[in-house]
């Protein structure tokens, strides 16, 4: 092992900034889809020496068309769903018509009426104490929005169904509440979801539309996570540099990836450094299956150099699934050079 994980309090220090200078790792032995298959055990050889700082437990969230529990209610779908066999994500839409939401309401999946969705998270707790622990999902508000009503439609429903839009999204706000209550009990340390609201570019709505419609469910949720003494991590991809000033208002604690080649690194640090913590994910699309092994060393310690505060406030990990067309040298290389920090 490069070095021992850190502990949960030495985690915390880092999360809540105050004066821990280490950099631990989470998610950062994050596989794409076909990365593991296609280097069969090899990521295992090659990753056993590096820490695992911040663990991750989750509960039996809803399926999608089929319920993963007895009660045939706990999914996203709903009786009057279509066809479920298309594969475009606006042909999978779950809800086709607004007319129809009082009966998709009243199906709504509910996590407080299905026994045992939480012990895997409570034995895996139970099992690391001196670890510090994720509670986990994905989808959180917009991303959930979108894959009930499509893309498209959702965009526009901002403009044209205003109040049918924000009952559904007070719904996915009670389920949520209800997993963090859930996921509290089991003994986590904090909440990690995600929500991707940019582009490359941009945000995929406005600064306005996102205030309106998104900031109060997020700001009630991380409230609840907070009153239970856990940080709230978001996952949100693309450039999202607009309503960071908004996350930290409502109390974000860790934002992850500030993805790059979106956002000028050293712009959103003199910006934002200090105020909220950063779990800085390496890059993905160009630096790990193109660069080489000593661009990745010297893209980790770059990384470093911009955010690392005294007081704390920076975690590292990739900044999405790995792809199976990064060499493996190049993973190797990102993964001890962060556990060296």
């Amino acid at each position: 092992m490069i070095r021992q994980p850190y502990s949960k309090e030495i985690v915390r220090a880092v999360v809540e900034r105050r004066g821990a200078d280490v950099v631990p790792l989470a998610f950062h032995k994050w596989w794409g889809e076909g990365t593991y298959e296609k280097y069969d055990g090899l990521l295992d050889e090659i990753s056993a020496d590096i820490p695992d700082d911040v663990l991750v437990a989750t509960y039996v969230t809803p399926g999608d068309y089929v319920s993963p529990t007895d009660d045939p209610n706990y999914r996203w779908a709903f009786s009057k769903s279509p066809d479920p066999t298309k594969t475009g994500r606006d042909e999978r839409i779950l809800l086709t018509e607004w007319d129809d939401l009082d009966l998709y309401l009243s199906e709504f999946p509910d996590p407080d009426k299905q026994p045992g969705i939480f012990d895997a998270a409570r034995a895996f707790v139970s099992a690391h104490p001196d670890q510090y622990v994720l509670g986990h999902w994905w989808f959180c508000f917009y991303e959930r929005l979108w894959s009930i009503r499509g893309m498209q439609n959702v965009l526009m429903d901002f403009i044209l169904h205003p109040t049918e839009l924000k009952r559904l999204s007070q719904a996915i706000l009670d389920l949520h509440i209800k997993a963090v209550r859930g996921l509290a009990a089991c003994g986590v340390d904090g909440i990690f979801t995600s929500d991707d609201l940019g582009s490359q570019r941009a945000l995929m709505m406005s600064p306005d539309t996102f205030r309106e419609f998104l900031k109060p469910l997020f700001a009630d949720l991380i409230d609840e996570v907070h009153s239970l003494g856990m940080h709230f991590w978001l996952h949100t991809c693309g450039n999202v540099s607009e309503i960071i000033d908004d996350f930290i208002e409502i109390g974000l604690d860790v934002i992850h990836p500030i993805q790059a080649h979106t956002m000028d690194y050293q712009e959103i640090a003199d910006r934002f450094g200090g105020r909220i913590s950063f779990l800085i994910g390496i890059d993905v699309q160009w630096l790990l299956p193109q660069g080489t092994e000593e661009e990745v060393r010297a893209g980790v310690r770059e990384v470093a150099r911009i955010f690392r505060r005294p007081e704390g406030g920076l975690l590292m990990a990739a900044g999405n699934g790995i792809l199976p067309e990064t060499p493996l040298r190049n993973i190797r290389a990102f993964l001890e050079e962060a556990a060296r920090l």
